[in-house]
């Protein structure tokens, strides 16, 4: 077999051997050098127990580092490798070449935990109300009353985890995160998918009264994912050529856990939209977390008889409606196969379908009104050894080459650059937009250049920049930028980038000197249905 490196990890079955190739990649027992050091393949399948976490990024699993010349200062005393006294221990890794996985995710999965919990609902101010898309259990619950005993086999008895967490409007007393520690006697189906029933889950706050299923020590939801999400739903309501028109297709790359999607959705269904939505993502755990999500935000539910289907309230105080037509879909795939998806006919495609029946080629036969990317930041290299057959790559590393590589599996593929960049989202959003379609991504202010040569290279044109910082008087962290597909000529789509300066809108600042949510920010946090007084 012959080695290889790559600057992602390739399509095809190497993409989804794993949730993140190579990240488990264990050095070898034997002393080796940078140069010469041999990786062997961790648990690299999604049903094996990970044991081992990332290579060192200071090492890059070399486990020692060379004792450099100290210049007349004072020698400092290193721990130095029993083989070669010019080289030290790495003090990041302590000589191990791999860092610890991470100990909080290791804690909340431990299996002397019974199940996982519910977090309490948001602080609010005094009669403040969430509104937009209310889910169907949340419906369900509110008819029933919190500290009657139900019986473990019936659904009322899920739905009272809910109503503990979510207390009441006039006793923060009640306020407190529900552990699920015995679950309801019912059948493995008849248990609703949403409830955190394994060690280590929580079902979060999101926006208004919609979850979302995430793991203690995993990968969670960030500002990057609200804001994103904010500006894509208020660019395509606003865009003036869905002014009279109320169904959207829109289209979610790299989804994840399903938070900027979940967003989205709720935002574009709380403002009377049909939706019909996808959201595409190559982790397997993620998926399984998404598909949960959208069971409690988006499914029927049905208790003591009655089916209920969510409703809408209004921000303003009108009367309730009913939701209208929606399907909203997290499919498991690598999003880069889209594009030549996209091409084929259904006789030539090879996708392989999900359990519901959804595949690659269904999503990628669509054209879309929006689409949305908050891709990973930083640069990964990876190794691989080649297999018998053509393109069947196995990777045996995965080593940071900026910043660190993150000691949860799953926050790994979320923060690095795994299964590609901001180039592979701006290609592949180029070829499922439709001609009046909006794509709105995020990506790190360290890598603006990279945002402007991916969309000049793909016939996107940026309309607006918005730059986020984290604090009053920081440097941006990142930006949002809002693109719609250029119709005009090469030269003019190559020019666009000296306009730059007229792109970029005022910086959104989180938080003022104080700590305080800004205008800007709370202006946000307003319009998601989240209370400013929960920060």
């Amino acid at each position: 077999m012959s080695s290889s490196t790559h600057r992602y990890v390739p399509q095809g079955p190497a993409s989804l051997a794993s949730d993140a190739p190579g990240w488990s990649a264990k050095v070898s027992d034997a002393p080796t050098t940078r140069q010469t050091r041999t990786l062997t393949a961790g648990a690299q399948q999604n049903n094996e127990e990970v044991n081992v976490g990332p290579i060192c990024w200071k090492c890059k699993g070399a486990r020692t580092l060379k004792i450099r010349a100290q210049n007349g200062k004072k020698r400092t005393t290193y721990q130095t490798s029993s083989t070669n006294s010019n080289q030290r221990l790495c003090p990041v890794c302590n000589g191990n070449g791999n860092l610890p996985i991470r100990s909080r995710y290791i804690n909340a999965e431990s299996k002397n935990n019974v199940g996982g919990a519910i977090t309490a609902r948001r602080r609010r101010p005094t009669k403040w109300v969430e509104h937009g898309h209310i889910p169907a259990c949340v419906q369900a619950s509110s008819l029933l009353s919190d500290g009657d005993d139900y019986d473990p086999s019936s659904l009322p008895y899920a739905l009272s985890f809910l109503i503990q967490a979510n207390g009441s409007d006039s006793d923060y007393s009640k306020r407190q995160d529900i552990a699920i520690t015995t679950t309801p006697t019912l059948s493995r189906d008849e248990i609703p998918k949403w409830l955190p029933v394994n060690p280590g889950e929580q079902l979060c706050n999101l926006v208004g009264k919609w979850r979302i299923m995430q793991k203690i020590g995993s990968h969670r939801w960030t500002t990057d994912d609200i804001v994103t999400a904010y500006i894509a739903a208020t660019s395509l309501s606003q865009a003036k050529h869905v002014t009279d028109v109320k169904y959207m297709e829109y289209l979610d790359l790299g989804t994840g856990n399903g938070s900027v999607l979940q967003m989205v959705s709720w935002f574009l269904l709380s403002k009377r939209f049909e939706l019909k939505a996808f959201g595409v993502e190559a982790r397997i755990e993620a998926v399984g977390l998404a598909k949960r999500s959208l069971e409690f935000n988006l499914g029927q539910y049905e208790c003591n008889g009655t089916v209920y289907s969510g409703c809408i309230v209004d921000p303003l105080g009108g009367p309730k409606s009913e939701p209208g037509y929606h399907d909203v879909q997290v499919i498991q795939g690598d999003f880069r196969d889209l594009i030549s998806l996209s091409t084929l006919d259904n006789a030539q495609s090879k996708s392989k379908p999900n359990n519901d029946g959804r595949d690659l080629k269904e999503v990628a036969s669509r054209k879309y009104d929006l689409i949305t990317g908050t891709p990973p930041y930083f640069r990964v290299d990876f190794s691989s050894s080649n297999g018998t057959a053509q393109n069947d790559n196995v990777i045996t590393a995965a080593v940071i080459n900026q910043g660190g590589m993150p000691t949860s599996i799953q926050s790994a593929p979320a923060r690095c650059e795994f299964r590609g960049g901001i180039e592979a989202y701006c290609e592949t959003a180029s070829a499922l937009l439709s001609s009046n379609g909006v794509f709105v991504v995020c990506e790190n202010w360290l890598n603006n250049d990279r945002v402007w040569n991916g969309a000049k290279n793909n016939w996107l044109e940026i309309d607006c920049v918005y730059p986020v910082k984290g604090k009053v008087g920081k440097d941006t962290l990142f930006a949002v930028y809002v693109m719609k597909k250029s119709c005009e000529t090469k030269c003019n789509v190559e020019a666009q980038s000296s306009n730059e300066a007229e792109k970029l809108k005022p910086a959104i600042v989180v938080r003022d000197a104080n700590g305080r949510w800004t205008n800007s920010y709370a202006q946000i946090m307003e319009a998601m249905s989240i209370p400013l007084t929960s920060s």
